[in-house]
């Protein structure tokens, strides 16, 4: 079960910052991301993850000031000392591993950790959007969808799932702005995540009007830090989807 108090910090969260650990960060860019402003970090990715590549990461950014959460797409994410895990499946996966077979592995192995990874777990519901991507083609992704399809899997994740995070997932390609407005129109309680292809402060403001959390992950890796900054203040100055329909 989600603990209330995440469930409370989640509402808060408008600007996230995933660091992949399978790329490098420079002491320079480090600093950009910890000066940014953004509300939290992620430690996640598809390839190359291993727990030594996790755990060291997650030894670069703790204690930061910032939260820092551990998207466990993999059992080897796995690893002790995030403040919050984020437990991905893929709603529109080919491959049924990706809906519960690799969270089945990961759980097998979890041992004596039981207690306090629940405490801090959250679902989330994935669509992924770009056929092209590395993690549509290792869920053999049914992708690309029609905005009619994507809203269905958003009631489905939200209805059926109960999920409280919906992961719009373009990975490194911009998005169609009417699908994800579509899917932010059927969503109630469940709060809409976006990531893919953010590279500056217009496209921020634009996804930041539509969902409820804008996820930016290259320009942290490649881009000056002076624009992951300008996205964090992009989307703060942008009145998001739960401005217009309240989480209850």
């Amino acid at each position: 079960m989600l603990a209330d108090t995440w469930r409370e910090r989640l509402k808060g969260w408008r600007h996230l910052t995933k660091l992949d650990p399978d790329r490098p960060l420079d002491g320079r860019r480090r600093e950009g991301v910890l000066r940014s402003g953004t509300d939290a970090l992620i430690i996640g990715g598809t390839q190359g993850i291993t727990m030594p590549g996790v755990r060291a990461l997650l030894e670069r950014v703790s204690g930061c000031g910032l939260p820092v959460a551990v998207e466990v797409s993999s059992p080897a994410a796995l690893v002790l000392g995030a403040d919050l895990y984020l437990v991905p499946f893929v709603l529109n996966a080919g491959d049924p591993y990706w809906l519960v077979g690799a969270h089945q592995l990961a759980l097998r192995d979890l041992g004596d950790w039981r207690s306090e990874f629940w405490q801090a777990v959250v679902p989330e519901a994935y669509l992924v959007l770009n056929p092209d991507s590395a993690v549509a083609r290792l869920t053999r992704a049914i992708a690309p969808l029609g905005a009619e399809e994507a809203e269905a899997y958003g009631r489905c994740a939200e209805g059926l799932f109960g999920a409280p995070v919906v992961y719009l997932e373009y990975s490194g390609k911009y998005g169609d702005p009417r699908l994800v407005a579509r899917v932010g129109q059927a969503l109630g309680r469940s709060r809409l995540f976006y990531g893919g292809g953010i590279d500056g402060p217009e496209r921020a403001a634009e996804m930041a009007g539509l969902v409820d959390t804008v996820v930016v992950g290259n320009l942290a890796h490649e881009g000056e830090p002076r624009l992951l900054a300008e996205t964090v203040a992009a989307v703060r100055s942008t009145a998001g989807r739960s401005t217009r329909c309240p989480m209850s």
